[in-house]
């Protein structure tokens, strides 16, 4: 013989307790596990948007050279010591420099050393890099407002791209194709703000020069 023996409502209300206890820890740990599965993928995706497309940094070696002086001579003439490095950064230059600003005709590296003689910087490229690496060229002239800085394409360059100070210069070719990169804009940047000021006349930015369309070599 069997009996059914029904629980009492006690230990059914108690049986229940214990049932929604449980739900609710497993609920718990699941939505604890959710929330750090979409924590990780946001991270990842905060990761990649600043880090994973970012270029890497070009450390573009500066070279330093020796003074070669800083006499005046007539535009086109040859200098009393030879120049020691291409584009010249330090020797005989013409009496006058020019206008700060960009060119978009070759000048007469006579004249712009006199610019690298009162601490300007001058960016020089070759004639057939691409438009969009001239507009970067030109927007980061722009960023300090022409300040100190002469701009213009030069065939005699040996590399893409050199910026000059007094007797030091960052040369490099195109690490792209059609463009510069971050890290090469940035270097450019860091000259920039190293060797303003650092020729060995300090005049102001303001100081007018020529226009080199006026004299003739």
């Amino acid at each position: 013989m069997e009996f059914n023996v029904s629980p009492s409502p006690r230990a059914e209300f108690k049986t229940a307790r214990v049932d929604q206890a449980i739900r609710r820890k497993r609920t718990k740990i699941i939505l604890v596990f959710a929330v750090s599965i979409l924590a990780a993928g946001a991270m990842a995706g905060v990761v990649f948007l600043f880090s994973g497309n970012k270029q890497p940094v070009p450390k573009i070696p500066i070279v330093s050279f020796a003074s070669v002086g800083q006499e005046h001579i007539p535009l086109g003439s040859p200098p009393p010591v030879p120049y020691n490095s291409n584009p010249p950064s330090s020797g005989g230059h013409f009496r006058s420099p020019a206008n700060w600003k960009i060119y978009d005709y070759e000048v007469p590296d006579q004249i712009f050393i006199h610019n690298l003689e009162h601490g300007g910087i001058w960016i020089a490229y070759r004639t057939e890099i691409p438009p969009r690496a001239v507009q970067q060229l030109k927007e980061v002239v722009e960023e300090v407002s022409g300040s100190k800085v002469v701009m213009a394409p030069r065939s005699l360059n040996d590399t893409d791209i050199a910026v000059v100070a007094w007797t030091r210069a960052l040369k490099f070719n195109l690490s792209g194709s059609t463009e510069l990169s971050q890290g090469e804009l940035n270097d450019i940047r860091g000259f920039y703000k190293a060797y303003k000021n650092k020729g060995p006349e300090l005049v102001p930015d303001t100081m007018p020069g020529i226009d080199p369309q006026s004299v003739q070599p």
